[in-house]
Order: structure tokens, then sequence, then C-alpha cells
């Protein structure tokens, strides 16, 4: 088997903070340009959430770099544009289900959510070079501004009232330092992992008992809440019209489909799919998992995913894809992190998966 077929089959080689120590050095070594080469038949799908023209946030507003800052993504697509071809998702599935082909280096643009970043911040950059992106709404999000349960537990930690923060998450009783930033990066990531591991049902009343424990609520900020407001649908309809930007299903509420019963998961299926042909009068049949990572979908989801019409579904599984993917499984590069141009340009080449199966390779021959 060659090293290039393999590449698909193998995680990075390294953990996150590793890869942000290696991505510089490959890309002054510039090996990225050979693995860019090697991998010009596979497509890459760069992933995004939101969107920041601001140069500092309030507090740990956005301590994650999940909005990037809007010349970071002007960068990011004058290296799309200059080695890549960013042709629509919609163009990937449809050749890989007929035969058809594509162009070498294909690449396509994805942003999950539905921020109003999207339209704001992203939308001119997108119009300015002229490239495609796919974005996933979360109807719920979207139709009833109803916030995202990660953004509702940031603004809380951010903004408590006290500098403790003392609540029960499940069977964890939890007593949260909050006296200065770092602190409040730590409690929002210790509060985030715990309610990941919760049931769908019980964490939308688990993030209420953090905001009445914090003493605000995102729904109730005197100061704005504009990184983590949601997109219009008239603007959605604006960037759909440009014949730039297509739509598709991030669930209604954001759930882990794999963690639903059939009937909630066939439901939020169903509702998402619903809202956005109505609204915007287009054919919703792309997905993208929330959270995204293995153990997130399944057989399961999989069919339910068949039965209501969808073609594909994104995950955030890290790496490229070959005419070979399935479809419902498709890999992305997560660039909605603080990097750099060069590191945007190793990650994309697919560098990184390439050391990780010749690790392998060796380990299997010795």
């Amino acid at each position: 088997m060659r090293l290039c077929d393999e590449v698909c089959r193998v995680p990075p080689p390294v953990g996150p903070w590793a890869e942000r120590l290696l991505l510089p050095v490959f890309y002054r070594a510039q090996l990225y340009r050979a693995a860019r080469r090697l991998n010009r038949v596979r497509v890459v799908i760069a992933m995004y959430h939101g969107f920041t023209a601001a140069d500092s946030h309030q507090g740990i507003e956005n301590h994650e770099g999940k909005h990037v800052h809007v010349r970071s993504f002007q960068q990011h697509l004058a290296l799309l544009t200059e080695h890549y071809t960013v042709v629509p998702l919609q163009d990937v599935v449809r050749a890989w289900t007929t035969g058809s082909p594509l162009p070498q280096r294909a690449a396509v643009i994805t942003i999950d959510d539905g921020y109003r970043s999207i339209y704001s911040v992203a939308y001119p950059a997108l119009k300015q070079f002229q490239v495609p992106a796919s974005v996933f709404l979360a109807t719920d999000f979207v139709d009833n501004r109803r916030f995202l349960w990660t953004d509702r537990l940031e603004y809380a930690v951010n903004h408590a009232t006290a500098d403790v923060l003392t609540v029960t998450i499940g069977s964890q009783a939890l007593r949260l330092d909050l006296t200065d930033a770092q602190s409040k990066m730590a409690a929002d990531r210790r509060l985030r992992s715990s309610l990941k591991a919760l049931p769908q049902e019980v964490r939308d009343h688990a993030v209420d008992q953090i905001e009445r424990a914090a003493g605000c609520s995102v729904y109730h900020a005197a100061g704005g809440t504009a990184i983590y407001d949601p997109l219009s649908w008239s603007e959605t309809s604006e960037m759909v019209r440009s014949g730039l930007v297509s739509i598709g299903s991030h669930t209604h509420t954001h759930v882990i489909m794999s963690r639903c019963e059939p009937a909630r998961a066939a439901d939020e299926l169903r509702v998402s799919k619903h809202i956005i042909e109505e609204r915007l009068g287009v054919l919703c049949d792309l997905f993208c998992y929330p959270n995204g990572r293995r153990g997130d979908f399944n057989s399961t989801t999989r069919g339910l995913l068949r039965a209501h019409g969808f073609s594909s579904a994104l995950t955030t599984v890290y790496g490229n894809n070959g005419s070979d993917a399935d479809l419902f499984e498709l890999r992305r590069y997560n660039l909605g992190k603080p990097l750099v141009t060069g590191e945007a340009a190793v990650r994309l080449s697919g560098l990184m998966e390439m050391g990780s199966a010749l690790t392998r390779s060796r380990a299997r021959t010795a």
C-alpha cells in the first residue's frame, strides 16, 4: 500500500501542543510543498465557526480562538486561492457520487453554527476573493435566538458577580475560582468538559443553574452580545442569493447525535431541514455533526441522515479526503484557531498525517 493511500486512515502523529510547536518548524523547512503535491488528488475541507474584526475582547471572551480574526481569514483565503481550487461542497459530493472529475488540489470552506459574524465579517472576504463556502446552521439558534450552550457558559463565567462559583454538575460538586482571567479560563474548560458528558436533556438545565450561580446570563447582557449573536434569515438569504454560500443543517438544537434517542435525533434532522428549506427556498441535503468527533456519529445516525434526504455529513476528525471517502464521515482541518498562514499551509498540505503514516509503516517493517 502506498504511503499517500494510507494517510486518510491515521490521525495527526502528535498531540495539539506538540503540533503547534512542529507546524512552524515544518513550514520553515518547506516540507509542506512536497506533501501538497503528493496529496493533489485529495480534497481538503477547511473548518471555521465564528469571526471577529476586534483586536481584543473583554475578559475571557473568545479565549479559545473560535472566532477567527478577519485578517487571518483573509490570509487563509489568499493561500487557498493561490494553491488550491476552492469548490462548493456540493460539487465534491456530486463528483464522488457520479464519478465525474474534480480539479486537482480541490478545497472546500465550511463554517459551523450560524454566527452573525459569518455575514458581517466573513462574507465580505468571501466576496473579495470570490470563493464559495458552505454554512451549517443550528436552526434553533438562528430561528429563535437560543444561544449556544458553550457561549452561555463562557459569558456566565466571564461576567460572574462573585470570585467563586459554586455549582453541582451531575454528581460533581464544584467550587471554582474566578479571581482572574487564568482561573476563569480554567473554570470554563472544566465546566465545558463536565457538561459535555451530560445527557442532552440535562445539559440545558445545568447551564441554567450555572447562570443562576454566576448571577448573569447572556440573555440579559447589558453590554451587548455581538460575538455570540446568530445570523438573521434576511442576512442568510442574501448570502445564498449571491451564489457563493450554500446552507446545510447542524441539527436544530446543536445536539450530539449519537447521544440522542433515535426519535429525538430524527426530529432534530427533520425540523432543521424543514426550517432551512422553508425560510430560504433551497434544498437542504448537506449536514454537519455537532462536536463531530468519533463517537458522536454512528450507523444509526448515518441511517437517519439517509432517510431524511441528506447526501453527506462533515465531522471534525482531522484529515483530508480521497475519492473513496465515506460521504457521511468527511474529515476537516480546523483553521478556526489563531493560526498564521504558514501553519495553515502545513496543516492543509497533509504533511502531519503523512508523518504518522510513515511512522506506522516503519513500525510494521521493523
